[in-house]
């Protein structure tokens, strides 16, 4: 029988189709990125290298037995006493060992890397990875939650994005939905318990909420009933959780968590509206 093969995503060029033990060649090789995706029919779906098991789990390295090398870094000359220049030759020092320090991730019991600081970065923002997964490198003694690691904190990657350095701005790209911001009541069930949430910010493709339950988890189904407020009118969604990010840090069952959710199924209406609530709002 012919092994499957797949098309894959790189660089926004549709490439292939290769076989898995291709794929895994041309990642390891360096052809391709774990950060690419590939079409899968059974899901109908592009998925990530790293989350399309088969692929993944041939790519896992993990933590390795000694610390990860840091790249060499430039000795940065300055015979100025000007104190400016001083504090920018400092800070683009501080960067720049930021960018050359190699990170581990460790997601459920699955090891991967090592990755440049910009490639967890767009992980994270391409919802690859969590703020609840753990990271690792040379200076640390143990795998530590993201959401705790300083270099990952949003006031510290909204810093960075205001850089011109080519390395960070091209990590951030442009969001397909609109997003505004939102701060009406929503009902949230799983089949099973009732609870309150409240918005953050709203889309025609998704809405960003905070609930006081963190069990739950990226991938399940939420039913949510919004209720009128802050310019939009009642509508119902089922969403599918997307992202989760604790508020103050890793706390108990009943912490603050913004919930990142994608919807699955919006009437038509409600859709036409978001679009062009989206296009008046703040943006978020």
């Amino acid at each position: 029988m012919e092994p499957v093969k797949y098309y894959v995503s790189h660089n926004d060029q549709q490439l292939g189709p290769w076989t898995v033990s291709e794929i895994v060649s041309k990642v390891n090789s360096g052809e391709l990125s774990h950060l690419d995706y590939l079409y899968d029919e059974s899901a109908e779906d592009w998925i990530s290298l790293l989350e399309f098991e088969p692929v993944g789990s041939q790519l896992q390295r993990g933590k390795p037995a000694l610390p990860p090398k840091e790249k060499p870094q430039l000795d940065v000359a300055n015979n100025s006493t000007d104190e400016t220049q001083e504090q920018d030759s400092s800070n683009a020092s501080k960067i720049s060992d930021e960018l050359s320090t190699e990170w581990y991730i460790l997601k459920g019991e699955n090891k991967f890397g090592p990755f440049s600081y910009t490639e967890v970065v767009k992980m994270l923002q391409q919802k690859v990875i969590f703020e609840f997964d753990f990271a690792w490198n040379a200076s640390m003694t143990a795998w530590q939650r993201i959401a705790e690691i300083t270099q990952f904190n949003e006031d510290k990657i909204k810093a960075l994005k205001n850089t011109l350095m080519p390395e960070i701005s091209e990590v951030f790209f442009r969001r397909r939905h609109r997003r505004v911001a939102y701060g009406g009541t929503i009902l949230v069930h799983d089949n099973k318990t009732v609870w309150k949430g409240r918005g953050v910010e709203i889309s025609s493709g998704g809405a960003g909420v905070v609930m006081e339950n963190s069990m739950v988890v990226p991938g399940q189904v939420l039913y949510l009933h919004f209720k009128p407020g802050d310019g939009v009118p009642p509508f119902n969604a089922v969403c599918e959780v997307v992202s989760k990010k604790f508020e103050d840090g890793v706390q108990e069952k009943n912490a603050s968590v913004q919930y990142g959710l994608k919807f699955l199924n919006l009437n038509e209406d409600t859709q036409g509206f978001l679009q062009e609530f989206t296009k008046r709002g703040v943006a978020a």
